[in-house]
């Protein structure tokens, strides 16, 4: 009966030190991307997914006002119109007012 006890503790700790070295790592990686052009008022940021960073598809995830994330295809014209035009708003709050 002691024995198990001292093997239970040892899979419980086992686990926790794979939880905290990252053991469980899951990605929140977009599965499929949509053609839909997203409306760029709703959209306050986004940040590429490729492929080498452990995404089985690369895609621009948007993230909108209200904190969804939406899947674009990467190379999509629309996609990279939307990219630029958040890049110059980025530009234009970075920028040091009154010079």
């Amino acid at each position: 009966m002691q024995q198990l006890h001292l093997l239970c503790l040892s899979l419980l700790v086992l686990g926790c030190i794979l939880d905290v070295h990252g053991g469980n790592n899951v990605l929140d990686c977009c599965l499929r991307t949509k053609e839909t052009p997203i409306p760029w008022r709703i959209v306050q940021d986004y940040r590429l997914q490729l492929v080498q960073d452990g995404c089985d598809i690369p895609a621009t995830v948007f993230i909108t006002t209200r904190g969804k994330r939406l899947c674009a295809p990467l190379q999509s014209p629309w996609v990279i119109r939307l990219q630029e035009k958040l890049d110059a708003s980025f530009a234009r709050k970075a920028k040091p007012q009154g010079k």
